[in-house]
């Protein structure tokens, strides 16, 4: 995967996330769902930064 192809999937995996986010504010604040689902975007963010620290280390 080139430079330009890796950035675009982080630039996207970092809109999705974003999005997932959004959704997830929307559901009743003390439901069992929303803490999962902030629990798993919180993995899923910490991940994006963690490959793009990784790339940005490796240029």
């Amino acid at each position: 995967m080139s430079t330009f192809e890796f950035e675009a999937a982080i630039a996207g995996a970092k809109e999705a996330a974003s999005a997932a986010s959004y959704d997830i504010q929307k559901l009743p604040e003390n439901s069992v769902e929303r803490q999962a689902l902030h629990g798993l975007i919180t993995a899923v963010d910490h991940l994006i930064l963690a490959f793009d620290a990784q790339t940005d280390a490796e240029d």
